[in-house]
């Protein structure tokens, strides 16, 4: 079962060491998101930023990044990686779920944007298999990005 637990003087190396793909190692911008050491960096020179490891088990898989975007003026979840060694095996799915539960139970917010690189099928695939919308507009990344949206309910 997967959880979030906090990046701490234990574990901050080893989520840094995490990427999307083998040819993706030790680079600051991987090919399609952001590294984990340049969110690191960001999340503790930006506010509003909460970074988080991802874990099945003991078993450190993935990384988070979310919080309130000055830019897009909402809530975002604005990385969210599983490392190569574990993909395709469903676990970013239920890192999403698990993600935008906590990202309701923190901020108690009605919608979570996500923001992402027009090339990047698999993201697109899986946020709108979770249910968010293209909103129709785009963000200034290395690319233009797209903003996609998820409703929520009030309850959790």
């Amino acid at each position: 079962m997967l959880y979030v637990d906090n990046i701490n003087k234990e574990n901050w190396i080893d989520v840094i060491l995490l990427c999307s793909g083998e040819d993706q190692k030790n680079k600051i911008f991987e090919e399609m998101i952001a590294s984990n050491c340049l969110s690191i960096a960001q999340a503790s020179i930006e506010e509003g930023w909460t970074i988080k490891a991802i874990y099945n088990g003991d078993t450190l898989i993935g990384f988070t990044m979310y919080g309130y975007s000055s830019e897009l003026k909402g809530y975002e979840l604005c990385r969210l990686m599983i490392d190569y060694h574990f993909q395709g095996e469903g676990f970013g799915k239920e890192a999403l779920e698990l993600v935008v539960l906590e990202m309701q139970k923190e901020y108690e917010c009605t919608e979570i944007l996500i923001c992402f690189e027009p090339d990047n099928i698999r993201a697109k695939n899986l946020y709108e298999s979770f249910g968010f919308i293209n909103t129709g507009k785009t963000v200034k990344g290395n690319v233009d990005e797209l903003i996609f949206s998820l409703k929520l309910s009030t309850s959790i």
